[in-house]
This record gives structure tokens, sequence and C-alpha cells, in this order.
């Protein structure tokens, strides 16, 4: 079968889901002009999930992503503070003090990654800092703003707060209007498994993600993965963590790679991706990578581990004359 006929089977859901499409091993558009993740030189676009053993494309995909985006937004709607930090009130608003320390982790947390940053950069926290001011940030599912704020006003960043929940959004956008200070700039992007296409060729200095990502199924992860890499700049950096090791789900069975299986289950999952896939798939789009294990840290205990990946995008070698 010819490779556009099997595009078009895929597309009308006659593949199923990781049915390779014949993309050639090693062809990658390093370029800053890919305004889309769904197509490459005219045919879908293929993701390796590696740990799952098959090849994905974002028509694959679309599923399992309605899935996950149904439980956001219905926790968006009911419980936005708890889902994003377990231990808040289960209801739609809490006190502002409790709002005030919310916000607070936030900026703590940006610190830290500035710091962490700043010593894997070889620079000062200050240097590292100040290498952001005005640049442009983009916080990968950013919930209620908690850490798009921080970045916003500590850093004085344009940051684009980007979630698959219209409601966690909705009420971010109304918190930045009493949070914002400085000189700091947030926009609010409703995301898609294309998460190319919203940012209209757009590029970031800095890509930053957490607590996010571990609840997506493997080819989920691929996918933005691979696209948050392709949304850097030449010399870009990258703090994402993800979780390694460990499926919440796995004692039935459920270790996301079976898509139909995790969206039959529903609720809150947790998924990983191992290191080394995570350190060839940035590489494949030309991100050097470090991922480090970080144990428990974000994920709690007995549910894998996580690891920190701290990413820089490669800047395009010149053309010899």
């Amino acid at each position: 079968m010819t490779r556009p006929a099997k595009v078009m089977l895929v597309l009308a859901g006659l593949l199923p889901a990781g049915a390779p499409i014949g993309w050639p091993a090693g062809h990658v558009d390093h370029s800053a002009n890919g305004v889309s993740g769904m197509v490459h030189d005219g045919a879908l676009r293929v993701y390796a999930v590696e740990k799952c053993g098959y090849n994905v494309s974002i028509p694959n995909v679309y599923s399992a992503f309605a899935a996950h985006q149904v439980e956001w937004n219905y926790m968006g709607l009911h419980m936005p503070w708890y889902s994003v930090l377990i231990g808040l009130s289960q209801t739609v608003d809490i006190p502002e003090k409790d709002k005030a320390a919310f916000y607070g982790t936030g900026e703590h947390h940006v610190d830290q990654v500035v710091k962490n940053m700043a010593k894997w950069a070889g620079s000062s926290k200050a240097g590292f800092r100040e290498s952001l001011a005005g640049k442009r940030v983009l916080d990968f599912g950013c919930g209620l703003g908690r850490l798009a704020f921080a970045f916003a006003n500590n850093l004085r960043a344009a940051v684009t707060c980007v979630d698959q929940s219209v409601h966690h959004l909705r009420l971010a956008k109304q918190e930045w209007t009493t949070k914002r200070a400085r000189a700091g700039v947030v926009e609010f992007v409703v995301s898609s498994p294309d998460l190319l296409a919203p940012m209209l060729s757009r590029r970031f200095d800095f890509v930053h993600s957490v607590i996010a990502m571990q609840h997506m199924v493997p080819a989920l992860q691929a996918v933005y993965l691979e696209q948050l890499c392709d949304l850097l700049v030449p010399g870009g950096t990258g703090w994402i963590q993800m979780t390694i090791r460990g499926d919440s789900n796995s004692v039935s069975g459920n270790n996301g790679c079976d898509m139909g299986q995790s969206i039959a289950m529903g609720g809150m999952q947790m998924h990983s991706t191992p290191i080394d896939a995570i350190k060839r798939l940035l590489h494949f789009r030309g991100c050097r990578a470090e991922v480090h294990d970080v144990g428990h840290a974000y994920i709690g205990r007995g549910r894998g581990s996580a690891a920190v990946v701290k990413m820089r995008k490669q800047r395009q070698r010149r053309e010899a004359s």
C-alpha cells in the first residue's frame, strides 16, 4: 500500500492507532518554519512511541486527548484548585488567603527552576533570570497560571499559558487581572495535540511543564515532547517534568499503550516514558537533553519515578560556502 493510501485510511479511522505509515527513518525538519504538528512534506507527520513499539500520527491520538480533556475540564468546572494542588478544597472557589499561598508555591517553584537551569547552563542565577527578561516563555499544562504568573511577574517574561481545559484558563485569566505586577505579560491558549498550530509560527526562548505530561498516555507524551522541542528558538532551553517509571494503573494492565483501554478506564491516570526514549526523541528533533531521575518528587510515593528533563535546542549549522 502506498503512503498516501495509508494516510487516508488513518484519517478515516480504518487503521488502528499506532499503525506505521512509512515515514523515512531519520527524516526530520529542524527548521523554525513548521506551523503544524499534523503534517510534514504534504503527509501526516509520524511520532515514534518507543515504549509501546508503534508510531502514531496526530489523528491517532485525538480520542485519547479528548478523554483527557473531558476529565480535566470537569475538574476545572467543579474543583479547579484541588485539581492542580491536592490538599486544597474540592470546591469551585477558595479563600483569598489560600489563593495567595497557592500562587506563592508557584513563585517558589519558578525560583528553583531558574536556579537549576542556571547551574546546568553554567550561568549565575541572576544571569539566567535576566536572560529571560522580555523573552518568550511557554508554560505547558499551566492550569490556573500558578507558574505562568511567576514567570511573568518575577522574570518579566512574555508568557504563553497553555492548557487543555477552557475552565482552568477562564479562571486563570480572571485571576491574572488581580495578580499582574511589573512588566510581565500572559496570554492564554487552549491546546490540542497540534501544539504548533495555535502558536502561529512563534518560537520561545524557554519552555516549561510540570505535573502535566505524567497524566497523558505515552503516545501523547511523545507528540507533545517533540513539539515542545520544535517550539524553541535555536539556543532556547526547556525544563520539563515527566514520569519515567511506573504507571499508576498498571495493576489493571493499563500502561497507556492501549489507548482504548485508557479511555474506557477514565479518571486521572499516571503514565511514563523511559529516560532513553525521551533522550532519543528529543535528539531526533534537534534538542540536546539531560534527564535526571528525581525519584518520588512531583508524583508522591508508590507511583514510580519522576524525572526532570533539561534541554537546549541546537543551533543550526551554517552551510559551507
